[in-house]
C-alpha cells in the first residue's frame, strides 16, 4: 500500500544577500523575481516512511541536511537514508556555505538564513505526518524535451533531455504530492540577474503546481553538462518565460501517465573517498593560458565560463590538498528507483547508470544530501570548465559510475 501527503514553504531570504553559482556576479541581491520554494512529499510505502524534499537553492549543505534528518528521524521514525534533501542548483538563489565550499564572501548571512532554512523544512515535514498521509495511487510520465536545452560542452555530446513527472492521486484523482525530474542547469538567468529566483526548475515547478495543485518536488538529474547554453535568445527574465513556457508546453501536452507500481522499499549506499595534493605548477599553467583566453573572448557566454573556470582555478591554488567524500544511496520501490547522489554527475554517467537498472523507472537525483562537485569524464580535464572545478581527480567519475551500475545491478 502507498499513502502520500506534500507541503510547502516559502524560503525566499528574508534580506538582501550574496548570490551563489556565479563567480563574477559580485554584488547582493535587488529584489525577487520569484520565491525561493522548499517543497516536501512524504511516503508510505508497505509500512516504510520516506521523505522526499527540495530546495531552491545552489545547494544542500551536508551538515544542516545531516542535523535535518537526525531531527525528522526522532520526530517522525523515518530512517536517515530514506530522507533525502537535494537543491535544484539555481543559481539565482544565496551564495550557500559547506565544508567543502565556504563562501566567498562571507558577511555572517548563512549564521542569520540557516535557523529560516532550517524551520521551513522542519515545518512542512511536521504538516505532512500532521493531516495524515492518504492512500495514493502512483503515475508517471517521461518526455523528450526538444528544442530548449542539452549538453552545454557540445551539442554532439551526450545529452540526457528525458523529463520524468510522478505524481501520487487519491481515489479521486486529486493529486496529493508529485515530482518533476530533468537534468538542466538553472542558467537560464545570466550573471548580471539580480533578483532571487528558483529559474528554470522553479518555474516549471509553479507551473506544475497550477495544473496539480500542489508543488511538485524537483528532482536535478545529471546535469553537470546539461543547460540551454546552445539555445539560448537572452538571459533575462524574457529568456526564463520563453525557456519554461516551451519545455512546460511539451510536458503537460504529454497526458499519457500510466501506473507506477511501488512496493517495500530496499536501499544500498555507495562510498567513494579519496584525498591528493594538486599539481600546482600545472594549475598556475592552465590559470594563465585560461585567464588569456577570457580576456580575448568576445562573446558573453565564453567570457563568463573561462572566467568562472579561473575563479575554480584560484580555489585550488589556495587550497591545494583535496578531500573527497561522495556518498550516493540507491532506492529501489518496485518498479521506481532513485539513484542519489551529491554531484553534478555528466550526463553521459546518469543515463548510463539509469541503462543498467533492471527498474521500470530508474532516476537520478543530483545535489542531494550535500555537495560534491562536478563529476566530468576523463577526456574533459584540462580543457572544460567543470573539470577545472571538479574536486575528484581524473578517471574517478567513471570509477563511481561503474561502482553505481554495479550496485543498481545487484540490488
Amino acid at each position: 500500500m502507498v499513502k502520500a501527503a506534500s507541503a510547502q514553504r516559502d524560503i525566499t531570504p528574508r534580506e538582501a544577500c550574496y548570490m551563489g553559482g556565479y563567480g563574477m556576479r559580485t554584488q547582493k541581491s535587488q529584489g525577487v523575481l520569484s520565491p525561493l520554494m522548499c517543497s516536501v512529499l512524504a511516503l508510505e510505502v508497505d509500512g516504510t516512511a520516506l521523505v522526499l524534499c527540495s530546495l531552491d537553492l545552489l545547494m544542500a549543505p551536508g551538515e544542516l541536511v545531516a542535523d535535518l534528518k537526525e531531527e525528522i528521524g526522532r520526530k517522525h521514525g523515518v530512517d536517515p537514508l530514506y530522507t533525502t534533501i537535494a537543491a535544484i542548483h539555481t543559481h539565482a538563489a544565496p551564495e550557500m556555505r559547506s565544508a567543502r565550499l565556504p563562501a566567498v564572501t562571507d558577511d555572517g548571512f548563512w549564521e542569520r538564513y540557516a535557523p529560516q532554512l532550517r524551520e521551513a523544512v522542519l515545518s512542512a515535514v511536521d504538516e505532512c505526518f500532521a493531516k495524515g498521509l492518504q492512500t495514493a495511487a502512483a503515475f508517471y510520465s517521461k518526455t523528450a524535451v526538444k528544442g530548449f536545452y542539452g549538453n552545454r560542452n557540445g551539442m554532439e555530446k551526450p545529452e540526457d533531455k528525458d523529463v520524468v513527472m510522478v505524481k501520487f492521486t487519491d481515489s479521486r484523482g486529486a493529486v496529493l504530492g508529485g515530482m518533476v525530474n530533468i537534468a538542466c542547469h538553472p542558467t537560464v538567468l545570466g550573471a548580471d540577474n539580480l533578483r532571487i529566483s528558483g529559474d528554470l526548475l522553479g518555474y516549471i515547478a509553479g507551473a506544475a503546481a497550477k495544473q496539480w495543485g500542489v508543488l511538485p518536488v524537483m528532482m536535478q538529474g545529471a546535469a553537470g553538462d546539461m543547460s540551454n547554453r546552445h539555445y539560448r535568445q537572452g538571459h533575462d527574465a524574457a529568456e526564463l518565460e520563453r525557456t519554461g513556457g516551451g519545455i512546460v508546453a511539451q510536458l503537460f501536452q504529454n497526458q499519457d501517465f500510466m501506473p507506477l507500481a511501488l512496493a517495500a522499499p530496499k536501499a544500498r549506499r555507495y562510498v567513494y573517498q579519496t584525498e591528493y595534493d594538486v599539481d600546482r605548477d600545472a594549475l598556475e599553467a592552465l590559470r594563465q593560458k585560461t585567464l588569456k583566453e577570457a580576456e580575448a573572448a568576445e562573446g558573453y557566454d565564453q567570457r563568463k565560463i573561462l572566467m568562472s573556470g579561473v575563479i575554480a582555478l584560484d580555489m585550488k591554488l589556495k587550497d591545494p590538498h583535496i578531500t573527497v567524500d561522495f556518498q550516493a544511496a540507491v532506492l529501489r520501490l518496485g518498479d521506481f528507483e532513485i539513484i542519489k547522489h551529491p554531484g553534478e554527475m555528466f550526463a553521459r554517467f546518469g543515463m548510463k547508470i539509469k541503462a543498467a537498472s533492471p527498474a521500470k523507472l530508474p532516476l537520478i537525483w543530483g545535489y542531494a544530501d550535500d555537495y560534491s562537485g562536478y563529476m566530468p569524464n576523463a577526456e574533459e580535464y584540462g580543457i572544460t570548465y567543470e573539470s577545472m572545478m571538479s574536486p575528484l581527480p581524473k578517471g574517478a567519475a567513471e570509477e563511481i559510475t561503474e561502482n553505481l551500475c554495479r550496485l543498481v545491478a545487484d540490488l
